[in-house]
Protein backbone atom coordinates (compact mmCIF):
# COMPACT_ATOMS: atom_id res chain seq x y z
CA UNK A 1 0.00 0.00 0.00
CA UNK A 2 2.66 2.38 0.95
CA UNK A 3 4.74 1.76 -2.45
CA UNK A 4 1.32 1.89 -4.65
CA UNK A 5 1.05 5.78 -3.17
CA UNK A 6 4.35 6.37 -3.46
CA UNK A 7 3.85 5.72 -7.09
CA UNK A 8 0.85 8.38 -7.58
CA UNK A 9 3.03 10.86 -5.77
CA UNK A 10 5.93 10.45 -8.35
CA UNK A 11 3.30 11.02 -11.15
CA UNK A 12 1.51 13.87 -9.59
CA UNK A 13 4.55 15.48 -9.25
CA UNK A 14 4.98 19.39 -11.22
CA UNK A 15 7.46 21.08 -13.57
CA UNK A 16 10.66 21.90 -11.64
CA UNK A 17 11.66 25.22 -11.37
CA UNK A 18 14.47 24.66 -14.24
CA UNK A 19 11.81 23.81 -16.38
CA UNK A 20 9.73 26.71 -15.97
CA UNK A 21 12.82 28.86 -16.45
CA UNK A 22 13.51 27.15 -19.94
CA UNK A 23 10.30 27.49 -21.09
CA UNK A 24 9.71 30.77 -19.99
CA UNK A 25 12.53 32.05 -21.93
CA UNK A 26 11.49 30.50 -25.19
CA UNK A 27 7.86 31.67 -25.09
CA UNK A 28 10.13 35.39 -24.11
CA UNK A 29 12.40 34.95 -27.53
CA UNK A 30 8.99 33.67 -29.55
CA UNK A 31 7.18 36.65 -28.62
CA UNK A 32 10.21 38.92 -28.52
CA UNK A 33 10.44 37.74 -32.52
CA UNK A 34 7.12 37.52 -33.21
CA UNK A 35 6.59 41.75 -32.18
CA UNK A 36 9.79 42.61 -33.66
CA UNK A 37 8.42 41.26 -37.31
CA UNK A 38 4.77 43.08 -36.73
CA UNK A 39 6.42 46.03 -36.20
CA UNK A 40 8.73 45.50 -39.44
CA UNK A 41 5.53 44.72 -41.14
CA UNK A 42 3.73 47.84 -39.83
CA UNK A 43 6.71 50.26 -41.20
CA UNK A 44 6.86 48.86 -44.38
CA UNK A 45 3.13 49.28 -44.65
CA UNK A 46 3.35 52.78 -43.86
CA UNK A 47 6.73 53.24 -46.20
CA UNK A 48 4.86 52.10 -49.02
CA UNK A 49 1.41 53.74 -47.80
CA UNK A 50 3.16 57.42 -47.78
CA UNK A 51 5.11 56.84 -50.82
CA UNK A 52 1.83 56.17 -52.69
CA UNK A 53 0.46 59.43 -51.53
CA UNK A 54 3.14 61.43 -52.31
CA UNK A 55 2.88 60.04 -55.83
CA UNK A 56 -0.68 60.69 -56.40
CA UNK A 57 0.10 64.23 -54.89
CA UNK A 58 3.52 64.75 -57.06
CA UNK A 59 1.14 63.73 -60.11
CA UNK A 60 -1.59 66.37 -59.05
CA UNK A 61 1.20 68.99 -59.01
CA UNK A 62 2.66 68.10 -62.40
CA UNK A 63 -0.35 67.47 -64.39
CA UNK A 64 -1.68 71.10 -63.44
CA UNK A 65 1.50 72.75 -64.42
CA UNK A 66 1.97 70.70 -67.64
CA UNK A 67 -2.06 71.00 -68.50
CA UNK A 68 -2.02 75.02 -68.74
CA UNK A 69 1.74 74.64 -70.64
CA UNK A 70 -0.13 72.55 -73.16
CA UNK A 71 -3.92 74.33 -73.13
CA UNK A 72 -2.28 77.76 -72.78
CA UNK A 73 1.05 79.45 -73.67
CA UNK A 74 4.41 80.63 -72.00
CA UNK A 75 4.26 84.32 -70.70
CA UNK A 76 7.20 85.45 -72.12
CA UNK A 77 6.25 89.47 -71.54
CA UNK A 78 6.16 88.24 -67.74
CA UNK A 79 9.98 87.39 -67.71
CA UNK A 80 10.85 90.56 -70.00
CA UNK A 81 8.89 93.00 -67.49
CA UNK A 82 10.04 91.43 -63.75
CA UNK A 83 13.76 93.09 -64.64
CA UNK A 84 15.27 89.73 -65.15
CA UNK A 85 15.78 87.56 -67.72
CA UNK A 86 14.45 84.15 -68.29
CA UNK A 87 16.96 81.75 -66.82
CA UNK A 88 17.63 78.47 -67.05
CA UNK A 89 16.43 76.69 -65.11
CA UNK A 90 13.92 79.41 -63.78
CA UNK A 91 11.95 79.72 -60.46
CA UNK A 92 8.97 80.60 -62.21
CA UNK A 93 6.84 79.56 -64.58
CA UNK A 94 4.43 82.12 -66.78
CA UNK A 95 1.45 81.23 -68.49
CA UNK A 96 -1.26 82.95 -70.55
CA UNK A 97 -3.82 80.36 -69.95
CA UNK A 98 -6.41 78.79 -72.66
CA UNK A 99 -8.79 82.14 -71.00
CA UNK A 100 -6.25 84.51 -71.73
CA UNK A 101 -5.84 84.25 -67.80
CA UNK A 102 -1.85 84.79 -66.30
CA UNK A 103 -0.84 82.33 -64.18
CA UNK A 104 2.47 81.81 -62.20
CA UNK A 105 3.60 78.69 -60.92
CA UNK A 106 6.81 79.17 -58.18
CA UNK A 107 8.00 77.48 -55.01
CA UNK A 108 7.53 79.96 -51.76
CA UNK A 109 8.90 79.59 -48.51
CA UNK A 110 6.17 81.68 -46.89
CA UNK A 111 4.65 79.54 -44.35
CA UNK A 112 1.33 81.40 -44.41
CA UNK A 113 0.53 80.76 -47.70
CA UNK A 114 1.52 76.85 -47.46
CA UNK A 115 -1.24 74.47 -46.18
CA UNK A 116 0.70 74.65 -42.56
CA UNK A 117 3.49 75.19 -41.47
CA UNK A 118 5.37 72.05 -41.86
CA UNK A 119 4.53 72.10 -45.30
CA UNK A 120 6.82 74.81 -46.59
CA UNK A 121 8.00 75.67 -48.93
CA UNK A 122 5.56 74.75 -51.33
CA UNK A 123 4.14 75.35 -54.92
CA UNK A 124 1.51 77.80 -55.47
CA UNK A 125 0.14 79.76 -57.90
CA UNK A 126 -1.39 82.75 -58.45
CA UNK A 127 -4.02 83.98 -61.14
CA UNK A 128 -3.90 87.16 -62.65
CA UNK A 129 -1.67 88.73 -59.91
CA UNK A 130 -4.20 87.93 -57.11
CA UNK A 131 -3.37 85.94 -54.02
CA UNK A 132 -1.32 82.40 -54.25
CA UNK A 133 -3.19 79.17 -54.07
CA UNK A 134 -1.11 76.49 -52.69
CA UNK A 135 -1.28 73.07 -54.94
CA UNK A 136 0.78 70.88 -52.64
CA UNK A 137 -1.46 69.37 -50.01
CA UNK A 138 -0.38 69.32 -46.45
CA UNK A 139 2.71 67.19 -45.09
CA UNK A 140 4.46 67.93 -48.69
CA UNK A 141 7.40 69.92 -48.93
CA UNK A 142 9.15 71.16 -52.47
CA UNK A 143 12.81 70.02 -51.95
CA UNK A 144 13.67 71.35 -55.87
CA UNK A 145 11.57 73.66 -58.42
CA UNK A 146 13.00 74.34 -61.69
CA UNK A 147 11.61 75.54 -64.83
CA UNK A 148 13.47 75.00 -68.20
CA UNK A 149 11.90 77.42 -70.84
CA UNK A 150 12.85 76.58 -74.57
CA UNK A 151 13.43 79.16 -76.40
CA UNK A 152 13.92 81.77 -73.81
CA UNK A 153 13.08 84.32 -76.26
CA UNK A 154 8.98 84.71 -77.83
CA UNK A 155 9.24 82.40 -80.74
CA UNK A 156 6.22 84.61 -81.88
CA UNK A 157 8.02 87.75 -82.24
CA UNK A 158 9.12 89.33 -85.26
CA UNK A 159 12.23 90.97 -85.19
CA UNK A 160 15.00 93.18 -87.20
CA UNK A 161 16.54 90.06 -88.93
CA UNK A 162 12.64 87.96 -88.47
CA UNK A 163 11.18 85.44 -86.22
CA UNK A 164 13.11 86.03 -83.13
CA UNK A 165 13.27 81.75 -82.99
CA UNK A 166 11.96 78.89 -85.24
CA UNK A 167 11.44 76.17 -82.03
CA UNK A 168 7.63 75.39 -80.65
CA UNK A 169 7.79 76.72 -76.98
CA UNK A 170 7.97 73.77 -74.50
CA UNK A 171 8.96 73.70 -70.92
CA UNK A 172 10.82 70.62 -68.87
CA UNK A 173 9.72 70.65 -65.28
CA UNK A 174 12.22 69.09 -62.63
CA UNK A 175 10.44 68.60 -59.29
CA UNK A 176 12.00 67.35 -55.82
CA UNK A 177 9.12 66.81 -53.47
CA UNK A 178 9.16 65.54 -49.88
CA UNK A 179 6.70 63.52 -47.52
CA UNK A 180 6.53 64.82 -43.49
CA UNK A 181 5.99 62.56 -40.80
CA UNK A 182 6.59 62.33 -37.18
CA UNK A 183 6.66 58.39 -37.18
CA UNK A 184 8.98 55.66 -38.58
CA UNK A 185 9.03 55.07 -42.23
CA UNK A 186 6.54 58.29 -43.13
CA UNK A 187 9.17 60.49 -44.50
CA UNK A 188 9.77 59.87 -48.29
CA UNK A 189 10.79 62.06 -51.21
CA UNK A 190 10.42 61.80 -54.52
CA UNK A 191 11.81 63.01 -57.97
CA UNK A 192 9.77 63.54 -61.08
CA UNK A 193 10.87 65.29 -64.33
CA UNK A 194 8.84 65.93 -67.80
CA UNK A 195 8.54 68.33 -70.60
CA UNK A 196 5.60 69.84 -72.39
CA UNK A 197 4.64 71.76 -75.32
CA UNK A 198 2.42 74.34 -75.54
CA UNK A 199 0.11 74.03 -78.59
CA UNK A 200 -0.18 77.49 -79.10
CA UNK A 201 0.89 78.57 -82.51
CA UNK A 202 0.66 82.72 -83.44
CA UNK A 203 1.99 83.08 -86.87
Amino acid sequence: MTGARFQVAKRARGFTLMEMLVALGLFSIIMATGMDIYMLAGRAQRKVFTLERLQSDARYAMEAMTREVRTGAIDFSYYTGRGSALALPDSELALVSSDNSRLRFFKSTNSSQCADTSSSPCLLVSVDNGTPAAITPKGVKINSLGFYVTPNVDPFTFGVGGWLSNIQPHVTIVMSLLSVGSRAGESQDIYLQTTATSRAYRR
